[in-house]
């Protein structure tokens, strides 16, 4: 067998290797139950379908098409899986989880000319500093055991964002203090987020006021950068908008209108691929990017590989989708000329 057979193989072989930035809930909705009642589960189907459709489109305005809001009826028949875990605490005794059928949901965004937003998405590291009266001011940590944490991956997980806080460890502590997430000083908080190899970094100041919250909000990815101002009665409040805000914005960039037929091709050449496993860990990161319909190698040469990429959607889309998960750099910004060159980053 020549050299592209047993690469071809090993790639076969590994179709399920996990991928970095991969999340893996998006076609799942979750709900508080009171039973576990067939009709019950039937009749919170439409919900959980509504969380699936929002999260895979990037987009709440979705439910506003008619042709979206027509599947909510007879959404127990995209459900696959079903299962119960218990919801101590909480108002109602259980949490049902349903998952979805992947293609379906899909093909009802392609057919409605709605963007698909892929399962690899930017991972986000967030700075937040938090202040209430007669309290030192403190950052939010992973270990900090303070609930905004928890509150904020809830939202943040209900649209398909992923998030991580830093783990405030004597590395975080020699390199950023309170006072640099408060004044947001980003060339800091910028050099303390590469050890977390993040997409992105969201920075965030809450403080406490009379009336309610006020804070503030920076979102840094590349050259680009957004922020918000938001104020709030309660914290649930204010971290549903942030949340909402930064799924809006990535959505906005990454989300892409898939067509059900191969509009374009594009010959996509990878350099720095040493060994089999960077060859697998390829072929399966661009085979799951959204606009993608199919892959194929055409040419091994030393450490450089040559692949037949056909599209569904923009190739610009596709030029975005390549940039999440840090994976691929562009060895030229002008592809015209050089055509589509990209490193791989093990």
């Amino acid at each position: 067998m020549n050299k592209i057979g047993v690469l071809l193989l090993l790639y076969l072989l590994s179709v399920g290797t996990a991928l970095a930035v991969r999340v893996t809930a998006l076609y799942q909705g979750v709900l508080p139950a009171t039973s576990q009642s067939a009709t019950e589960r039937n009749q919170l189907a439409g919900q959980a379908l509504v969380q699936v459709l929002v999260k895979v489109s990037g987009n709440p305005a979705i439910l506003t098409q008619p042709s979206i809001k027509a599947h909510l009826n007879s959404a127990s028949s995209l459900m696959q899986e079903f299962s119960y875990s218990s919801a101590s605490g909480q108002t109602k005794p259980y949490f049902l989880q349903l998952n979805f059928d992947e293609e379906g949901i899909n093909s009802i965004l392609r057919d409605a000319g709605a963007p698909i937003w892929g399962q690899n998405r930017p991972l986000l590291l967030v700075w937040l500093e938090y202040e209430v009266p007669r309290h030192p001011p403190e950052i939010i940590g992973a270990d900090s055991g303070n609930p905004i944490s928890v509150l904020l991956k809830q939202n943040t997980d209900r649209r398909g964002v992923p998030v991580i806080f830093p783990a405030m460890d004597v590395q975080d502590l020699g390199q950023v203090s309170i006072h640099d997430v408060a004044i947001m000083d980003i060339p800091k908080l910028l050099n303390a987020t590469k050890r977390y190899a993040g997409d992105a970094m969201l920075m965030g100041r809450i403080v406490q006021v009379a009336d309610g919250y006020n804070t503030q909000w920076k979102l840094i990815m590349g050259n680009d950068q957004w922020g918000w101002m938001i104020t709030g009665k309660t914290i649930p409040d204010v971290l549903t908008t942030i949340a909402d805000r930064v799924a809006d914005t990535l959505a906005g960039r990454y989300a892409t209108v898939i067509t059900n037929q191969v509009q374009s091709n594009v010959t996509l050449k990878i350099v720095n691929v040493t060994e089999a496993d960077d060859f697998v860990q390829v072929m399966n990161y661009i085979k799951h990017l959204t606009p993608v319909a199919d892959v194929q190698l055409v040419q091994i040469t030393g450490s450089d590989m040559i692949l037949k990429v056909s599209l569904r959607g923009a190739q610009e889309s596709f030029a975005e989708a390549l940039s999440v998960g840090q994976k691929l750099t562009p060895v030229s910004s002008d592809k015209k000329q050089s055509g589509w060159v990209y490193q791989w980053n093990r």
